[in-house]
């Protein structure tokens, strides 16, 4: 099992992966003219193949085919058009017969680039409706063990010429297959590196190795949707979060790089890892006394600023919030003296910590 680089780190779980989801981006799977990225697929079977023979269980989710589809209909019209015809205003080619032609397109691709690496695969479609129907879902998950128990490589993908997208994308459609077959790791790759702070070609954008929700949410600028595709980074986040909140941890790398999936294996610390127990990994850190003297100075200074009216009115919010939550504090204080008294404190000290009934409606006063 590849855990060269995991010992004593927040990726020393993936000693114990076994069976792992890897999701295949469109702009992996395609070069940035529209047509197949044969190398990288390559790369990327190769891995599996990797994989496959050290006994782990790998699940593939694979996008691409729309856009396949739609590259190859695009041609077959081109050849089908007279003259006139090109004159004549362009009608956007129906998605779900993009999907049809697709399917079948990059299917093959899969099964020739296995047979070449003496690995067995094998194609599943869902749709919407089907995840919905609970028998469907077993049936499902005992069709891939059965799968999996004879070493073949399931590659699945939304049927998009029969379905009205209850998954919208295929990155949470990754997710809902990695719960459902109580799945160890889940892998989307991506054509960035993992997710950043800001647009990845802004130069202040800074690369997240950890997600944690209470540090990140709400002040990550997502850039531009992917060329392809229908998620972007923002799905691939949503679906991560989803997942690792349930228990399967999440790493969005780079598709681009050929030994991706080894590194993530290894314990590297590539791209971005999404865990549920991330927030215990990060330390609080502590005010110190110069820290809090500078910002109450710094308050003071844009409360003398406002108005007198601006800042009555301040006053009185703080006092109707105290009040409010009066009973509230009372816990939380009792917490803190229980606290302070376990600590050994003074009881001088003590004394001034205690907030006395009624106390915090003397202070709105």
């Amino acid at each position: 099992m590849m855990n060269g680089g995991a010992a004593d780190t927040p990726r020393a779980f993936v000693k114990e992966v076994k069976r792992i989801v890897i999701k295949v981006g469109t702009a992996v799977v395609t070069r940035g003219d529209g047509r197949l990225a044969l190398g990288r697929l390559g790369a990327l079977c190769e891995q599996i193949k990797e994989l496959n023979y050290q006994q782990y269980e790998v699940i593939v989710v694979t996008s691409g085919a729309v856009g396949l589809g739609r590259q190859r209909l695009k041609y077959r019209k081109l050849v089908n058009s007279s003259f006139a015809d090109l004159q004549k205003p362009q009608v956007d080619l129906d998605g779900k017969a993009c999907a049809a032609v697709g399917q079948n397109c990059i299917m093959a691709l899969y099964d020739t680039l296995f047979s070449q690496l003496d690995v067995t695969s094998a194609q599943l479609l869902v749709t919407d409706s089907d995840f919905r129907d609970k028998d469907f879902r077993k049936q499902l998950k005992h069709t891939l063990e059965s799968l999996l128990s004879l070493r073949v490589v399931p590659i699945i993908n939304e049927n998009d010429a029969d379905s009205s997208g209850i998954f919208w994308d295929n990155d949470s459609l990754a997710a809902l297959l990695a719960l459902e077959l109580k799945a160890d790791l889940l892998v989307l790759l991506s054509d960035v590196e993992g997710l950043y702070s800001g647009p990845p070609s802004d130069p202040e954008s800074k690369l997240i190795r950890t997600y944690i929700e209470r540090v990140h949410l709400g002040g990550i600028t997502f850039g531009d949707k992917s060329r392809v595709g229908r998620g972007g980074m923002t799905a691939k986040v949503k679906a991560a979060v989803m997942a690792a909140k349930a228990g399967v941890p999440v790493i969005i790398t780079s598709g681009f790089d050929p030994e991706s999936i080894v590194k993530v294996l290894q314990g590297d610390d590539v791209g971005t890892l999404f865990h549920r127990d991330a927030h215990l990994w990060v330390k609080t850190k502590e005010a110190g006394a110069r820290d809090m003297a500078v910002a109450a100075r710094e308050c003071s200074r844009r409360l003398q600023a406002l108005s007198s009216e601006d800042r009555k009115k301040i006053l009185l919010d703080i006092a109707n919030a105290l009040e409010a939550n009066e009973k509230v504090i009372k816990v939380e204080n009792d917490a803190d003296v229980a606290a302070a008294e376990q600590a050994g404190m003074e009881k001088a000290l003590i004394a001034r910590l205690a907030l006395k009934p009624g106390k915090a409606r003397q202070c709105c006063c």
